[in-house]
């Protein structure tokens, strides 16, 4: 082992010290800061303070009797019969987030099922309860990833997707809503195997998966536990429901078009048909009424949702999407007489709220959520546009990458603003016109324009632009950003010398991979857990995680791939590296783990970058905790003002 090595894994704080870096700071049990101001935690209570929300309870469904919807608040349950009516606590656990919450009868009474973890390390247990439980019950065993939660028709029976603590190994379990009851193992393996659906009668039950070559819709027989392959596809297949009748099964993929479609699959026969083809939109979500009679359909249209209702008996279109779309929908349910929707929403112009959707009139009623009464608010709306990246598309034609852009009112030609540019994560996800607080603060309280880029990878615009920069192709998605730094240029009131980026896991290495390829257009940048180097991040990342990983960004294992990694990794270019760095990371991250990050913080300052750091010990993929966010929206707006010489 090279002393630098040694000096990593043995004397880390030390290295860092002798490095030049500044001691760092524990605040409390659980945070750690280095190289940030004191008064992050005051900024960051300022952005709490920023455009207040009302309390935003958290639609999950309807109670058991029908007569109110259920809501989850900061890990409790509540629930409330009308938009005026108070909010009445159902469940209330210390140490215990019930958010998941999903109707079940335990051990034969109402109540319900849920996951929880521990400080976001993901390894989430399987809880079920009574509706006037003193405590919980734990029915999963061991410590494992536990996820795709499912409860049967009759309510006595749950299902989950299983990967034991550093296994890598996957199981499906079913088994009673009850405590001491003993999973029924359906399968064992390296694929990840979602349950999706119990058939009306219970006695089946649906579940997807990747295999080596494709995907897979199979059923399970819960008398034997047999297996059925239904359908294979070369892509995804991203939900599956059963029919009221139990004959057919409804499932999306986009693995026959371009854009995610629906289709019914005849059990007898195999014989699928297209209900839903030729939108050009992907379908997001699909929910099903208490009968089964009715289905409803999201589509994502640039971002926005919209919402159509099917007869999925006679396949008929019962209500056509509406002209205007309600916003970007996170949730949706099926009121127990069929005629509304209890959903989550949010707008550009207002936070998160719940309440019910009149599908026909096109109507929502909120009943939680929004701005606190009496604010004054201050309407911040992004332009939806496009610019020309570097190469052409299938057509001949300059690609096009979509992007939402958030401009302070006061920029202009005479006063250029600096700009923040926010790559997403996944790398398969999207950049929605959806609110939020701290961006809103960038633009209104710290005047800077923000630019929201759906860079090749997004999802939403259709299977050829996700794909466009899987394995050796991954460059391309950063010569996105810089062609968005070209068109910035071209921006008059976009002041293209002081621009930062800012992003989160997939987004954080588009942030130090954009800060190495084009070091002197950027004035800092911002990697919140994000991954540094793709060969060290599959090797230590979760194992439960590694072969859907290496689906995405491609296997370690094969020598081409290797070298490509080693030539794209944000570690071995970290002396590219010139501008100022903050780097967040949560130290319970199962994802990307906390090493990445102290790796690349010693390989950029042994480059001579300056460095800052804000750790959560308590936290894993993101900041979950209120008091932690108050540290990671001041750290990062403390960053950006001085960076962005915004106090000048």
């Amino acid at each position: 082992m090279s002393k630098k090595r040694h000096c990593l894994a043995l004397l880390f704080a030390l290295c860092l010290t002798s490095a030049g870096a500044q001691e760092r700071q524990q605040i409390g049990d659980n945070i750690v800061m280095d190289n940030l101001p004191q008064t992050v935690h005051y900024l960051g209570e300022t952005v709490s303070r920023h455009m207040r929300t009302a309390n935003s309870y958290s639609v999950r469904g309807w109670t058991h009797d029908g007569d109110a919807l259920l809501f989850s608040y900061r890990g409790n349950l509540y629930q409330s019969k009308g938009p005026k009516s108070k909010y009445t606590e159902l469940m209330n656990f210390e140490d215990i987030s019930i958010n998941s919450a999903l109707k079940a009868e335990v051990c034969g009474t109402e109540g319900y099922v849920f996951l929880d973890d521990e400080d976001g390390d993901e390894y989430a247990s399987v809880y079920v309860a009574a509706s006037k439980a003193v405590q919980p019950d734990k029915i999963s065993t061991g410590s494992a990833r536990n996820i795709s939660l499912r409860v049967s028709n009759q309510q006595r029976l749950v299902s989950y997707a299983s990967a034991e603590k550093g296994t890598g190994v996957w199981r499906l379990y079913v088994q009673p809503a009850c405590r001491g009851s003993q999973p029924q193992q359906l399968y064992s393996g390296a694929s990840p195997t979602y349950p999706k659906d119990f058939h009306p009668n219970d006695g089946h039950l649906l579940s997807t998966a990747p295999t080596a070559d494709d995907f897979k819709l199979s059923e399970w027989d819960l008398e034997t536990g047999s297996e059925r392959v239904l359908v294979t596809a070369d892509e995804k297949i991203s939900q599956a429901v059963y029919s009221a009748d139990g004959r057919y099964v409804f499932y999306t993929t986009n693995a026959l078009s371009e854009f995610i479609e629906l289709y019914r699959l005849d059990r007898s026969t195999g014989e699928s048909i297209s209900v839903l083809a030729d939108i050009g939109l992907d379908i997001q979500a699909i929910a099903l009424s208490t009968d089964r009679q009715k289905m409803a359909v999201r589509l994502n249209r640039a971002g926005f949702s919209t919402i159509l209702v099917i007869d999925s008996v006679n396949l008929k279109l019962l209500v056509p999407p509406p002209k205007r779309s309600p916003g970007v929908v996170s949730a949706m349910y099926f009121s127990p007489d069929g005629d509304r929707l209890a959903i989550r929403l949010s707008q550009p112009t207002v936070p998160s709220r719940s309440g019910l959707y009149d599908y026909r009139k096109g109507h929502f009623e909120p009943w939680t959520g929004g701005f606190v009464p009496g604010q004054e608010v201050i309407d911040l709306v992004p332009e939806a546009t496009t610019y020309s990246s570097f190469d052409k598309d299938q057509n001949g034609k300059q690609r096009q990458i979509p992007v939402l852009v958030y401009r302070p009112s006061n920029a202009s030609p005479e006063r250029p603003v600096a700009v923040a540019i926010l790559p997403h994560g996944g790398p398969e996800s999207q950049s929605q016109p959806s609110f939020n607080r701290l961006y809103h603060y960038y633009v209104t309280e710290l005047g800077i324009a923000v630019i929201r880029p759906n860079i090749r990878g997004s999802t939403g615009y259709g299977k050829t632009f996700e794909l466009l920069d899987e394995a050796v192709k991954r460059e391309d998605a950063v010569r996105d950003i810089g062609a968005l730094l070209d068109w910035i240029d071209e921006q008059p009131e976009l002041d293209s010398s002081r621009v930062a980026i800012a992003g989160g896991s997939y987004g954080g290495y588009v942030v130090l991979a954009s800060l190495a390829a084009y070091p002197e257009r950027f004035r800092g940048g911002i990697s919140r857990f994000g991954i540094t180097d793709f060969a060290t991040f599959l090797k230590n990342t979760e194992p439960y995680r590694v072969d859907n990983r290496r689906r995405e960004y491609g296997d370690e294992r094969d020598p081409e791939i290797a070298r490509f990694f080693e030539r794209i990794s944000p570690m071995r270019n970290a002396d590219k590296i010139k501008g100022p760095v903050l780097i967040i990371q949560g130290g319970n991250d199962p994802r990307v783990p906390q090493q990445q990050a102290e790796d690349m913080i010693v390989a950029m300052r042994a480059g001579g970058a300056e460095v800052s750091y804000l750790l959560a010990k308590d936290e894993g993929h993101g900041f979950k905790k209120s008091r932690n966010k108050r540290f990671n929206d001041g750290a990062q707006v403390a960053f950006l003002r001085r960076v962005l010489q915004l106090d000048d």
